[in-house]
């Protein structure tokens, strides 16, 4: 069922609805727009910290733009963000995973190789590939989407 309302004069917005049943007749999370805010940040979107915290990452922010809530998605879109002179955990898993850089510059150690990363830059992580991600800088955060398997092992 989908319903309209508004007008399609020049300058409004059409309301537009959509609600799916999935095969139980059960109502599926509906598709919306998540307006990025100041600083990164999407409306009506959680920031996380990266993991649990620990010794072996420092100043990493997370929000989990689709795949986690409720959507019947097999990947997940996630947004981190590094803090001037942060990291992520050196590890290695199972699954792959591609980054997009959208803010700042970085690096990303990916096996024994470290590698420069700039604005619109992308990343394919492969399966058990020791990596981790770094911000160099002193003073402006370092930001880029993770897609990944929804449902995955934990790194090692």
């Amino acid at each position: 069922m989908v319903s309209v309302s508004g007008s399609c004069e020049s300058g409004t917005d059409a309301a537009i609805t959509a609600q799916s049943q999935t095969a139980q007749g059960q109502t599926a999370p509906r598709s919306r727009v998540m307006r990025m805010q100041p600083g990164f940040r999407w409306e009506g979107v959680a920031v996380a910290e990266y993991q649990a915290p620990a010794d072996h990452w420092c100043g990493i922010s997370r929000q989990v733009l689709a795949g986690a809530q409720g959507e019947r998605t097999r990947f997940q879109v996630r947004y981190f963000e590094i803090a001037p002179g942060g990291f992520s955990a050196l590890e290695h898993h199972v699954h792959e995973h591609v980054v997009v850089v959208l803010r700042g510059a970085g690096q990303v150690q990916l096996g024994d190789v470290q590698h420069d990363l700039a604005g619109g830059d992308a990343v394919y992580v492969a399966p058990d590939e020791i990596h981790q991600f770094r911000n160099p800088s002193t003073a402006e955060p370092f930001g880029f989407l993770c897609i990944v398997d929804a449902e995955r092992a934990a790194p090692a």
